[in-house]
């Protein structure tokens, strides 16, 4: 049985406020009358709701318009006040996370990197990310107070509710639950947390590549391989926040499966970055390993950035390497987009680097294969995606918090 509620008129004012605020920030600066009239609210309910912003500070008057044509007073413009408080982003990426200072505006005030190496224990990684978050507050001269979130993106799946979180191998130094407990203790603020594909989904989707789609895939390619999935202008995540991990390590434990010689082929494996160290350390000819030699890299020491450098040099082997990976991520990318029958693909994570050598092997399986194919374009924001994606995440926790506490005390 459906059973029909009521909305009382606080309610009705958060929601309201919510819509008033996304366009002053969107169309800024406006004025109260051209507000009222493209949102469709009546003038004594926006000089209420207006108030109310004013009143907390998120929104300022900003001079004066044009009056109308008709004569009278000039209109007082309304402007998104964006150092209301920050936003401290991180990205705990494959080798050396970025920290991010910003304001609301989105506008980057400081931004760093720390190496952490691959064996550093989690209580060290823990105390180099408490100092860097000290750091960037330090530098501008702000409080935990001024902080209004810090935002995190990191390979897994994360459960904000219990705190679990699921991730690979190479990620297994990370405690998230634990880690989001500790910023929260030391900083007094809200940490949200964010699959790292997703982040980067939303970037490219409100600052990137994707501003003018409405179904689009983001593909990561690199230290795994998978998806972060806008759907009708909406990031998708599915029942439980596992969408698009397309590449998930799969293991057969079934007796009978293991008899039968049945098993499931790792996508990720085949085609991530452990998998390609692997297979320079076997195959690699001997110019190659020369080539690294002449970098002073043995081939067991050999880092993701030095394979970089040998390939822009024109390493054969290391291109052969690269078109065979391609090939495995177009024949993905296919299935994908017949699955999802999206409008835009969107190719990045740490492979973007190859996105010359890649793309037009990855086009092609595409356009072969797909019933209906779309273009595979690079991410335009590059190693920003994720960071800017964190950006819009948080903005909407924070704009809903704001308006959701003026309901919760009027």
């Amino acid at each position: 049985m459906n059973i029909k509620r009521t909305v009382d008129q606080t309610h009705i004012r958060s929601i309201n406020q919510r819509v008033i605020l996304d366009k002053i920030y969107s169309d800024e600066p406006i004025s109260r009358a051209e507000l009222a009239r493209e949102l469709l609210i009546s003038k004594s309910a926006m000089t209420e709701n207006i108030a109310a912003l004013l009143n907390m500070g998120i929104i300022q008057e900003f001079g004066e318009g044009v009056s109308m044509s008709s004569g009278g007073r000039k209109p007082i413009l309304l402007k998104f006040n964006k150092k209301y408080q920050y936003i401290i982003a991180i990205e705990l990426n494959f080798e050396d996370p970025i920290f991010v200072l910003a304001n609301l505006g989105g506008e980057i005030l400081n931004k760093f990197t720390v190496n952490i190496s691959d064996d550093s224990p989690y209580a060290t990684r823990l105390d180099l990310v408490l100092n860097a978050v000290r750091l960037l507050l330090s530098s501008s001269n702000l409080t935990n107070d001024d902080l209004a979130i810090i935002a995190i993106s990191c390979p897994g799946i994360f459960d904000s509710v219990n705190r679990t979180f699921f991730a690979n191998s190479n990620f297994a130094n990370w405690n998230m639950g634990d880690f989001s407990r500790q910023m929260e203790a030391c900083f007094g603020t809200s940490v949200l947390v964010v699959n790292d594909v997703n982040a980067a989904a939303v970037g490219e989707f409100t600052c990137g590549a994707a501003k003018n789609s409405r179904d689009m895939v983001y593909v990561s390619g690199g230290l795994g391989l998978g998806a972060g999935i806008i759907l009708n202008g909406e990031l998708y995540e599915g029942s439980s926040n596992c969408a698009g991990e397309i590449a998930n390590e799969i293991t057969i434990n079934n007796d009978m499966a293991r008899a039968r010689g049945l098993s499931f082929n790792n996508l990720g494996g085949s085609a991530n970055i452990n998998g390609l160290m692997a297979r320079i350390r076997g195959e690699a000819p001997q110019s190659t390993r020369d080539a690294f030699a002449a970098l002073g890299k043995s081939q067991e020491k050999i880092s993701f950035k030095d394979i970089i450098r040998v390939w822009r040099d024109g390493d054969p082997f290391l291109r052969e390497c690269v078109e065979d990976i391609a090939v495995v991520i177009g024949g993905a990318i296919s299935n994908i987009v017949c699955l999802l029958n999206c409008d835009l693909v969107i190719f990045g994570g740490e492979y973007n680097v190859f996105h010359s050598q890649m793309l037009p092997v990855i086009n092609r399986i595409v356009k072969e294969n797909a019933f209906t194919p779309v273009k595979v374009v690079p991410a335009l924001l590059e190693k920003n995606s994720g960071i800017y994606g964190l950006f819009a995440l948080s903005k909407e926790v924070i704009f809903d918090r704001l308006c959701r506490q003026g309901h919760e005390h009027t």
